[in-house]
C-alpha cells in the first residue's frame, strides 16, 4: 500500500459524513404565513425522527425571514431519500418554494454546547 500524503492523511482523519441540503427558493410566498405553522411542525418531526441536522431561513436586511429563501441539511440514505423528505415540507408541496438538494460531505468544524444541570439550561455556542 502507497504511503499517504499529507493532504489525503488530513482527508481521512476528518469526519467524511454525507448529508443532504435543500436549498429552498420562493415561488409563491402569498401562503407562506398560512404555511409556516405546517412547515414548522412538519421541521420538527423530521428533527425528532433524526432525519434533520439543521435548518432555517436566510436573512438580509432587504428581505422578512424566509422571503430570501432557506436551507435544510437532512440526514438521508442517499438523494432519492432526501427528496422524499424534502417533498414532505408542506412549503415545498404546496408550492411556496422550489427546492434544489445537493449531496454534501460534512469535513470539518465543530459545535459546543454548554449544559447547566443545576437549572437545565442548555445553549449551543
Amino acid at each position: 500500500m502507497a504511503d499517504l500524503t499529507a493532504e489525503q492523511a488530513l482527508l481521512a482523519g476528518m469526519l467524511n459524513k454525507p448529508l443532504f441540503v435543500a436549498f429552498r427558493t420562493p415561488q409563491d410566498l402569498t401562503r407562506m404565513s398560512e404555511l409556516l405553522g405546517a412547515h414548522l411542525q412538519w421541521a420538527i418531526a423530521a428533527q425528532n425522527r433524526g432525519e434533520l441536522f439543521a435548518s432555517g431561513p436566510f436573512v438580509s436586511d432587504q428581505h422578512a425571514p424566509g422571503q430570501a429563501g432557506g436551507m435544510s441539511i437532512l440526514r438521508a440514505a442517499d438523494l432519492a431519500e432526501a427528496e422524499r423528505l424534502v417533498r414532505a415540507d408542506p412549503f415545498i408541496a404546496n408550492g411556496v418554494f422550489s427546492v434544489e438538494i445537493r449531496k454534501w460531505m460534512l469535513m470539518e468544524g465543530g459545535l459546543t454546547v454548554h449544559v447547566t444541570f443545576s437549572d437545565k439550561r442548555a445553549s449551543l455556542l
